[in-house]
């Protein structure tokens, strides 16, 4: 039988509500001795099945008994999984689904800057590989839907329910399907590395520490998120807290694929998937000058950050597939156009 591992930690409570802790609460599930009923990845307390339904708070807690890990120790347990980015970025070893739910709060006291960034990396990469993954998903339902009309063939009306959903999910009031295919699509992982890397100090800010905010996202609404310490006079903007990392990417994903603002980066990877063209996180880096009121400087910064720490290396990289053993040979992610 083969053995799934994966890496989960009970969400904190967004900020104020939660204390400051030094570790991540990690936990392990071993496929086949999981009931039926709390199979699935993890994220905390909440089980992000495939298939096998979704697990309540109290079966996960008592499934997998969690355990406190601090940074240290998490390399020690990417360790112990053969998680190697070296051997990942060669495309000689996928992605393990090791899915961590908090940072560290001891992370900015590794003294080696190289193994702080690696630490990062190895944690938020899953989560954005399995994020782009579920959007994947969509979107190919979605294209074979479309192929579908286009041949002239009736939509199910299980297919009419999903373009609905899918158009709420997407801001849309209406399935447009045009646009949708150009909303539901996957976010290049050296793009999404990078703005994680540069809008939470490498996984140290207090944002990324107590409220899980790895992407910056501002809300309006008052307790929301927690209030910028320099936030100028007049300002009303909160950054946003999650319940857990994964959260915190699929809201960053929602917000490049949803969000008037970024109506050019959604407009210029339309245009190169027409092309032919392979999407990269440097390229579509150049569309992204209003997420920050650094323009430029900011898209610069990003594409620095990903040629520095060689980022490019993982826009082709994928997660193992479910039961396979993480030593199969990787193929390049092959993306629906």
């Amino acid at each position: 039988m083969t053995t799934r591992i994966a890496l989960s930690a009970r969400p904190r409570r967004p900020y104020p509500f939660h204390p400051i802790v030094a570790a991540a609460c990690v936990s392990f599930a071993l496929s086949g001795a999981v009931p039926p009923a709390v199979a699935g990845e993890m994220f905390g307390s909440t089980a992000i099945a495939d298939g096998a339904g979704l697990a309540t708070p109290a079966a996960v807690r008592r499934a997998w008994p969690p355990e406190l890990v601090d940074a240290d120790g998490l390399r020690r347990k990417f360790d112990s999984l053969d998680y190697n980015l070296d051997l990942v970025r060669r495309g000689d070893l996928h992605v393990p689904r090791v899915f961590v739910t908090v940072l560290p709060g001891d992370l900015k006291a590794l003294r080696s800057t190289a193994a702080r960034k690696r630490l990062f990396i190895q944690m938020i990469l899953p989560l954005i590989l399995r994020a782009n993954e579920r959007v994947l998903a969509d979107r190919a339902r979605l294209l074979a839907i479309d192929g579908r009309i286009a041949a002239g063939r009736p939509v199910l009306a299980s297919d009419g329910m999903f373009l609905a959903g899918l158009a709420t999910a997407y801001g849309l009031e209406t399935p447009d399907l045009a646009e949708l295919k150009r909303r539901v699509d996957f976010v290049p992982p050296s793009l999404a590395l990078a703005q994680a890397a540069e809008e939470s100090g490498w996984g140290t800010s207090r944002f990324a520490i107590r409220g899980n905010a790895v992407f910056g996202q501002h809300t309006f609404k008052p307790g929301a998120g927690m209030v910028p310490r320099r936030r100028d006079a007049g300002k009303r903007h909160e950054v946003k807290v999650f319940h857990g990392l994964y959260h915190s990417v699929a809201a960053y994903l929602r917000n490049l694929n949803t969000h008037p603002a970024y109506e050019d980066f959604r407009a210029l990877r339309a245009g190169k998937r027409a092309l032919g063209h392979a999407l990269n996180g440097y390229t579509l880096a150049a569309a992204l000058q209003r997420y920050s009121e650094r323009g430029t400087a900011y898209v610069r910064s990003i594409r620095d950050i990903m040629r520095v720490n060689r980022m490019w290396n993982f826009d082709h990289v994928r997660l193992i597939p479910d039961g396979s053993d993480s030593r199969t040979p990787a193929s390049r992610l092959e993306i629906a156009s």
